[in-house]
């Protein structure tokens, strides 16, 4: 995707000149958005408001229900709970607020709900595209429209008559947040949809380094329902923290760094849109941003943007900032970085905003210059030394402000409640914690996926005190809460980022295929090079990448236990505990059983997806991509491991070489500028919802296409002895359609020898 020359578009979209009203904000609409007048604009999130403040509907992803909650004049309570499709996430009122939509993710369908009374109910469902997620209404609540994740569409909905009118198609992959803006009537008004991964910034982009990706923003004429541009954020060359080396210019950092070797500068791009929300001429878009390029430490790996687009000409405004820069840069030693920006929300009547951390459960708060659009992160007005940070629930996934500006209310995902902001207190604080839905009994193994959830999903973490009467143990799953699990994983899957690693260039594997289904005991080697074979090895990675204490303890409970080797045997080391349940048996439960494989678009009766499915058993791709995991590989032992597995720090056994490796390659290379591993194979990755993860592809990143992975004859060769079955480019193109269908649906591979 190019960036668009907007003048040229309008003239050619209009053929005289209409377009230019559905692409601008007229200053009388700007203000009638200022005040909270109609016109106003909105966004997609899982929790909506009345116009009139009076009810709150919240979305409850892993209840398969919604929350409607009475909130006029402080009253916070649930009036209703209402069963829903699979995996609810975006809601809306209607205009009137007697009815209201749900976006089921997993179901495909957007349900209808209706007041009767005093009940509400499921009045009818909508199927609309694969795995929709965001919904937000036009202006004048005739046309609601849901970002599709999966099939990369926008449905666009009647709400006179419920039923879809019109699919667009075009808006790039994984689009999520969405937001409308001010206008007077849908013809005024422009749709915004953020795509949530991050794609090649050129043809030369060097995957690994901080400018190797932008982020973009789809624009959609309310209108004409069409596709009218694509907006580039672009990556910032300074993100604000210095490294101690530069991996990919092989300057390796001093193995015991000190203040004065902190002195290169890293950048970082913008990755996992989630949400966008628009204020006066300005979108503003939070996202947790990528800084791959080696040495790996925890204030120079992900950054927290919030990047601006300028509505006027449809550009990026020059105005990011890094949150986590506010924070370093108070006076007070207690610092709690700001991670994970996944929503954002802002005042009606004022030029502030609030965004929310999903990891560090907080909301922070900015001001915006009207003119510029530059944000600014507050400090609090009650301790100058201090970044203003509202303490809320368990990873805080959405946020929506009432239209007279005094509550803002925050959904809580993990713990599956509901915050009450004060918004009219200097400071603001939280007033109220409402139960959106029950948490699972406890004992249970759904209490254990949802401990492990918690733990994956927090850069802090709260653990069972050490012994009676001492207080819960807090802060050890980062560095004063920079990192989480999921700040890579989001989802549970994979940022597509590649980053430089002590191994070398490793694009995230995505963790819903690390247990085969149905079979918790059935486990793939876990890296690209088969470094770790229990998923508790990633201690490392709390402690040296996220800077934080780790979950293994010595005897006292508390003080972090030496560092365990990898393919050690670990079931003796004590574990920091969450309701007497140990946080990395936690973890490993919530991946073997908590992370589900997206669902692919693709029609599996396709004429050319069964003619790939055939081709991809003739060539026995099933040799290095088999099972229900699509990956042959295996952990075959328990720690510690026969001798001879383990060569050059890999398990020999699950590496293939099959032509992907280049030593010459510009990024691979480790964060210590040493020559990376790479040369004895690599560990095969799971094919299992491949499509999801676009435009990069290999341990580096080094192809962009799926066509690019199979003009690799080594490759495409490894399945037969080196014979190649695959010279025919329509038997590759069925290959690659059938690859793109594969999801949890598709059957096991048959191995023909």
């Amino acid at each position: 995707m190019k960036t668009i020359n907007w003048r040229l578009l309008n003239l050619f979209l209009v053929g005289v000149c209409f377009l230019p009203a559905a692409l601008r904000v007229h200053p009388s609409l700007r203000a009638a958005a200022a005040t909270g007048q109609g016109g106003g604009p909105s966004s997609s999130q899982p929790l909506a408001l009345t116009q009139d403040n009076s009810r709150l509907i919240v979305a409850n992803p892993d209840n398969n229900t919604v929350s409607i909650f009475v909130v006029e004049n402080d009253q916070n309570y649930k009036m209703a709970e209402v069963e829903v499709g699979k995996e609810p996430n975006g809601v809306a009122f209607s205009s009137d607020g007697t009815g209201a939509y749900v976006a089921n993710t997993a179901d495909g369908t957007v349900s209808v709900l209706k007041l009767n009374g005093s009940v509400w109910s499921v009045a009818g469902t909508i199927p609309v595209g694969t795995e929709p997620y965001g919904i937000v209404m036009s202006q004048s609540g005739q046309k609601l429209y849901v970002s599709n994740a999966r099939s990369n569409t926008v449905s666009v909905i009647d709400t006179g008559s419920n039923t879809v009118t019109s699919t667009i198609s075009g808006v790039g992959p994984e689009p999520r947040g969405m937001a409308v803006t001010a206008g007077a009537s849908d013809g005024d008004q422009t749709l915004y949809v953020t795509n949530f991964l991050a794609l090649p910034a050129n043809s030369t982009a060097l995957d690994g380094s901080d400018n190797a990706k932008v982020g973009y923003v789809t624009a959609i004429s309310v209108a004409y329902d069409t596709v009218i541009g694509q907006v580039t954020l672009n990556p910032v060359a300074d993100s604000g923290f210095k490294a101690a080396g530069d991996a990919l210019k092989h300057v390796a950092p001093p193995a015991t760094p000190v203040a004065t070797d902190f002195t290169f500068t890293t950048g970082a791009y913008p990755n996992q849109l989630n949400a966008i929300a628009v204020h006066n001429n300005f979108a503003y878009v939070p996202n947790t941003a990528a800084s791959p390029n080696g040495p790996v430490r925890f204030n120079v790996n992900v950054q927290s943007l919030v990047n601006v687009i300028d509505l006027t000409s449809n550009q990026d405004a020059g105005q990011t900032i890094n949150i986590q820069q506010a924070v370093a840069a108070q006076s007070n030693p207690q610092k709690l970085f700001f991670t994970n920006p996944w929503a954002i929300a802002f005042k009606h009547n004022a030029d502030e905003g609030f965004v929310v951390s999903a990891a560090s459960d907080v909301v922070a708060k900015l001001s915006v210059d009207p003119n510029s659009g530059a944000p600014t992160v507050q400090m609090n007005p009650a301790d100058s030394s201090k970044v203003l940070e509202v303490h809320v629930g368990q990873n805080p996934r959405g946020i929506v402000i009432s239209s007279d500006d005094s509550r803002a209310y925050v959904m809580n995902y993990i713990s599956r409640d509901v915050s009450v902001i004060d918004l009219t207190q200097a400071p603001e604080v939280e007033i109220a914690r409402m139960e959106s839905a029950n948490l699972p009994e406890p004992g249970t193994l759904d209490e254990k996926v949802q401990i492990g959830k918690a733990l994956f999903n927090t850069s802090v973490g709260e653990f069972d005190p050490a012994g009676p009467g001492q207080p819960a143990i807090t802060g050890r799953m980062s560095n004063n809460g920079w990192g989480a699990c999921a700040s890579c994983h989001p989802f549970g899957l994979s940022d597509n980022v590649v980053w430089i690693f002590a191994s070398g260039p490793r694009r995230t594997v995505p963790l819903h295929a690390t247990f085969a289904s149905g079979d918790p005991n059935t486990q793939r080697a876990l890296n690209w090079s088969a470094i770790f074979d229990q998923v508790a090895d990633f201690e490392g990675n709390i402690r040296n990448v996220s800077g934080g204490l780790g979950i293994f303890v010595a005897n006292d409970g508390i003080t972090p236990s030496a560092l365990p080797a990898a393919f050690t045997d670990l079931s003796g080391i004590p574990q920091l505990t969450v309701h007497g349940v140990g946080g990395w048996d936690a973890i490993k439960a919530y991946i073997q059983s908590g992370i589900r494989a997206p669902i692919s678009p693709a029609s599996k009766t396709d004429p050319d997806v069964v003619a790939g499915s055939l081709i991809f058993q003739q060539a026995n791709c099933g040799s290095c991509h088999g099972s229900s995991q699509f990956t042959s590989s295996r952990v075959t032992f328990k720690a510690p491991p026969p001798s001879g597995t383990i060569v050059n720090t890999e398990i020999a056994a699950q590496l293939m070489k099959v032509g992907t490796f280049d030593p010459t390659a510009a990024n691979e290379v480790r964060a210590t500028a040493a020559a990376p591993l790479g040369a004895d194979g690599f560990n095969p990755p799971p094919l299992l919802s491949l499509f999801a993860f676009p435009q990069t592809f290999f341990h580096n990143g080094s192809a962009t296409s799926l066509d690019q992975v199979l003009q690799n004859v080594t490759h495409r060769s490894a399945g037969t002895s080196g014979a190649d079955t695959l010279t025919d480019a329509n038997a590759r193109a069925q290959l690659i359609k059938f690859l793109l269908s594969i999801d949890a649906s598709t059957p096991p591979p048959v191995n023909p020898y």
